[in-house]
């Protein structure tokens, strides 16, 4: 056979195979204000931003708070190819801190399944000249339940002074971070523990990782009656050490997965595995992974593979049988921050990647990429 004629069949079918299969950015949308959590509704087919309005201030710009007010969460429709359009970029608005969002998988009696939970009034909250909010009471930090459909507000889990969770637990949380389920419905808050010295008096944190079981969400909510210590069994606290960050749930392995801003030093981040049966716990196993560098968030491919975001500005690959690799598809970023994905119907993996850059100005122009993951991947 001509050797042109093989060349012309590698590039014909071989290349566009190889091309096919590799993963590919097929949306950037610059819309967003601080983007720093998505989700994914239940059926992949609409997709929630939080921008959580954070900014710097200070004659270095170094300050970081997050502005009381300032945060918002957007709401956009995915097709069945995963394609986004944007249906409301103000869906919900007047929030304050928010930073995780998600989405209830399972219903309560007060709660249909698909109600999109918030966590709000975290410990950088600031007022709108950057000025911290000392009193831990005027952050109103909680968990707040809102309506998919319209976004009206359903009820609130409080966490901070005060509230029942801070009683069982017997610490407040300080900044409630990223938010997931098990398969059960049970909840599970990192409580990244940072800007109790902002507070007065100074309060120390305790990092680590809340759950919630399934059945005692109704009862902590700020309008119910039930006495806390019939809820003491319902709701536990893991402490994590270095910066608990991102959390999801590894279907795959039926384990909750945290990981961790500054791990196992010096290498930076643990990634912990912690079966969704180990609950309650107050140990930890060694951790899965503890060379990875910084990280935010975490999420899981039904092949096995893990991604998570780094500090560093990208996206790492961490494989089930191989060594961890950048996703160099997905280029540089400022601050990716809690990634989610969603399976599309043809088996490829739709992973949204919020980008929270603090140091550029410009309110709503900050983007969230979409990347499509081949089946496999």
């Amino acid at each position: 056979m001509h050797s042109r004629y093989i060349q012309w069949l590698l590039c014909s079918f071989v290349i566009p195979f190889l091309h096919a299969a590799q993963p590919q950015v097929t949306q950037t949308l610059s819309l967003f204000h601080r983007p720093e959590s998505v989700a994914f509704s239940l059926d992949g087919r609409t997709l929630f931003v939080s921008n959580c309005g954070s900014d710097v201030f200070g004659p270095g710009k170094s300050f970081v708070g997050f502005v009381k007010g300032n945060g918002s969460i957007s709401k956009l429709d995915i097709d069945a190819d995963g394609n986004a359009t944007v249906a409301d970029l103000k869906f919900i608005e007047h929030l304050s801190a928010n930073v995780g969002i998600a989405v209830l998988p399972k219903s309560t009696s007060k709660f249909p399944e698909g109600t999109l939970l918030i966590n709000h009034g975290i410990s950088l909250l600031v007022d709108p000249a950057g000025k911290p909010i000392t009193d831990p009471v005027e952050l109103h930090t909680g968990i707040s339940f809102h309506d998919p459909l319209t976004g009206n507000l359903l009820g609130d889990i409080p966490v901070g002074a005060g509230s029942k969770v801070a009683q069982i637990l017997g610490h407040i949380t300080l900044l409630p971070n990223s938010i997931a389920f098990d398969r059960n419905g049970n909840l599970f808050v990192t409580d990244t523990a940072m800007g109790g010295d902002r507070l007065d008096p100074k309060t120390g944190g305790h990092p680590g990782l809340v759950r919630i079981a399934h059945d005692a969400i109704d009862n902590l909510m700020d309008d119910d009656s039930s006495a806390v210590n019939e809820l003491f069994n319902k709701v536990t606290f893991t402490p994590i050490p270095g910066f608990p960050n991102g959390v999801g749930y590894w279907a795959d392995r039926n384990s909750i997965c945290v990981v961790t801003m500054g791990g196992q030093s010096p290498e930076g981040t643990a990634i912990y595995i912690l079966p969704e049966d180990s609950f309650p716990r107050t140990t930890l196993p060694s951790p899965f992974r503890g060379d990875v560098g910084t990280a935010d968030g975490i999420v899981f491919t039904p092949a096995g593979t893990l991604l998570t975001s780094r500090f560093a500005g990208d996206i790492l690959v961490v494989p089930s049988d191989s060594a961890p690799y950048p996703l160099s598809v997905a280029g540089r970023f400022a601050a990716p921050a809690d990634h989610r994905l969603t399976v599309l119907d043809d088996g490829s993996c739709l992973l949204a990647i919020p980008d929270q850059d603090r140091n550029d100005p410009r309110p709503w122009q900050q983007m969230v990429k979409l990347i499509k993951l081949p089946k496999g991947f």
